[in-house]
C-alpha cells in the first residue's frame, strides 16, 4: 500500500481537499498525556463518569434488549421526542421529533452532516476562532472555504467583534457556524451579540448552524439560543449533545434539530 500523502499513478490517494490536514490535535495531545503521564487539558471530557442513574438506566436497556440492534435512520423516537421536549421546556421552541430532530453519533457527526448537507463547493462559512478542529476539515469535505473571525481577549474575557464578523461576510458566504458556549476559550454570547448576528444572518441570507453542546456548562449568565430570536428558527441548525450535558462522551450522542 502506498504510505499516505504519496501518490499511486497521476492523483493523490487522499481527497485534495483534505491535503492540509494531518492528524487530529486531540490523538496527538492525548497520547502525549498518556505516553507522559501528565494530566490532559488537550480534550473535553471529564475526569469522573456522569450520574449513577444515567449509567443504570443505560444498563437497564441493554438487558431489556433495547437499543442492541439497528434504530430507525433518525434516532429512537423516545430519544427524538425527548429532545423535543427538552427544547420546548427550556427554551420554548416547538420541534416536531418525527421530522425536525436528528440523532447522530455525537456532534461531531452532526456538524459533519450539517456542512456536507449545506455547503456547496465555493461557498464560504464563516467561523469563530480559534474553533474545534473538526470544523476546518467538514467545511473542507463540503468544498467550502473557511473564513476565520477571532475572538479577542478584552477586560479578562474573549469577545467576538461583530464589525470584524460583518466584514467577514461576502456574496459567497453561506453560513455561519456558531459555537456558544464557546469552545475553547468558554465565552457565552449574550442576546445583544446574537441579535446582531441574526439581524446579520437574514440581511445576508445566511443560514446559521450552531453548536450548543456545552449549553449546560455556563457559570455566569445564561445561554440563548439563537434559534429563539425573532425569525431566526427558520434558518438555524442547532446541535446538541448527551456527552458533554450528561458527562457521559464516550457514548456518542449527538442531535440536530432544525425545521
Amino acid at each position: 500500500m502506498t504510505a499516505p500523502g504519496r501518490t499511486a499513478g497521476p492523483r493523490p490517494l487522499l481527497n485534495r481537499r483534505l491535503a492540509e490536514f494531518g492528524t487530529t490535535i486531540f490523538a496527538e495531545m492525548s497520547a502525549l498525556a498518556v505516553r507522559t503521564g501528565s494530566i490532559n487539558l488537550g480534550q473535553g471530557f471529564p475526569d469522573t463518569d456522569g450520574p449513577e442513574e444515567v449509567r443504570e438506566a443505560a444498563v437497564r436497556a441493554l438487558r431489556d434488549g433495547r437499543g442492541n440492534q439497528y434504530p430507525p435512520g433518525p434516532g429512537v423516537p423516545e430519544l427524538r421526542t425527548a429532545i423535543a421536549a427538552h427544547q420546548r421546556d427550556r427554551y420554548g421552541l416547538g420541534f416536531d421529533p418525527d421530522t425536525e430532530v436528528l440523532v447522530t453519533a455525537g456532534a461531531t457527526e452532526a456538524i459533519a452532516a450539517s456542512l456536507l448537507a449545506l455547503v456547496e463547493p465555493g461557498d464560504e462559512v464563516v467561523a469563530l476562532e480559534p474553533y474545534y478542529d473538526s470544523y476546518a476539515a467538514c467545511i473542507a469535505m463540503a468544498g467550502g472555504t473557511r473564513v476565520p473571525v477571532t475572538l479577542r481577549p478584552r477586560e479578562g474575557a474573549y469577545v467576538l467583534d461583530l464589525d470584524e464578523l460583518r466584514d467577514a461576510v461576502t456574496d459567497r458566504t453561506r453560513v455561519i457556524l456558531l459555537n456558544t458556549p464557546h469552545n475553547p476559550t468558554g465565552t457565552v454570547l449574550g442576546r445583544e451579540e446574537l441579535a446582531a448576528v441574526a439581524e446579520l444572518a437574514a440581511e445576508r441570507d445566511l443560514l446559521v448552524v450552531t453548536d450548543e453542546v456545552y449549553e449546560h456548562l455556563v457559570f455566569d449568565g445564561e445561554h440563548t439560543p439563537i434559534a429563539t430570536l425573532p425569525g431566526m428558527r427558520e434558518r438555524t441548525v442547532t446541535i446538541g449533545s448527551a456527552g458533554k450535558t450528561f458527562s457521559f462522551t464516550g457514548w456518542k450522542v449527538g442531535w440536530v434539530k432544525a425545521c
